[in-house]
């Protein structure tokens, strides 16, 4: 099994790739083979075997392809200039190296704690002869006894240069609002007393009436109304009433 056993592999990168455009369908596929090496070999990104550069007789075997057509595929991938090659003629992988070398960098900070360009700097302590209360600096440190600043100290003895006739006017000016205050509180509270003594009392609330009826009674007979009304409409009075008595007391 290989030693680095997965790598990065843009895939928009190798699609927008203007120079492995120009290039046929074969020539990138042996490119993507020659990738498989160069990423396993050492150093990695170059196009060794072993540690040595493959001739064409011998990637064709490992290709699996004809001689004449790698040579066809390297002549066409070298002419787009999708690779490069070291003063001994091997063939490397510009973004390969690259990325390798940013990845050892990478390890190498990692190693010592970091970026040095973003460690903190230790602040110098006493034994290295720095006064730490100096106040020069970014943020100096603040002095409890300046008077200066966005909120000074509020000077207590600021009512020595008031004179007592002042002082005294004041004071009586104060009870005076106070008095004023008292007065107009109590003026509220008679009127509000006031105005409820004024309110009508609520009214009861009315029983209502009950929708149940009630019997006719035993000595019940029509007024005198009632029985010209009858007979004006030509209907018996006294049959009527008795039909309708009887009817009401056998209910």
């Amino acid at each position: 099994m290989s030693a680095r056993q997965w790598g990065k592999f843009w895939w928009q990168d190798w699609q927008r790739d203007p120079a492995l455009r120009m290039c046929s369908i074969a020539a990138r596929g042996l490119w993507m083979d020659m990738l498989c090496l160069m990423h396993d070999a050492n150093p990695q990104g170059h196009l060794l075997v072993n540690g040595k550069q493959p001739t064409i007789r011998q990637m064709a075997v490992i290709f699996g392809a004809t001689s004449d057509e790698v040579s066809s595929a390297i002549s066409e991938l070298e002419e787009a200039g999708v690779f490069s090659k070291t003063d001994d003629g091997v063939i490397f992988s510009r973004r390969m190296v690259r990325e390798k070398t940013a990845s050892e960098e990478a390890y190498n900070n990692g190693k010592k704690g970091g970026n040095p360009a973003l460690k903190r700097k230790r602040k110098p302590s006493k034994k290295q002869g720095v006064n730490l209360s100096e106040e020069s600096g970014v943020n100096p440190p603040l002095n409890p006894n300046t008077q200066e600043g966005v909120n000074p100290p509020v000077n207590l003895d600021c009512t020595k240069g008031l004179s007592s006739t002042r002082i005294k006017a004041e004071a009586e000016a104060e009870a005076e609002a106070e008095a004023d205050i008292s007065s107009l509180r109590s003026d509220i509270e008679r009127e509000g007393d006031f105005r409820n003594e004024n309110l009508p009392a609520p009214a009861e609330a009315t029983k209502p009436k009950s929708k149940r009826g009630c019997r006719l009674p035993d000595d019940w007979w029509p007024s005198e109304e009632l029985i010209q009304f009858a007979v004006d409409n030509q209907v018996d009075p006294e049959q009527t009433a008795e039909t309708f008595r009887d009817y009401w007391h056998g209910v």
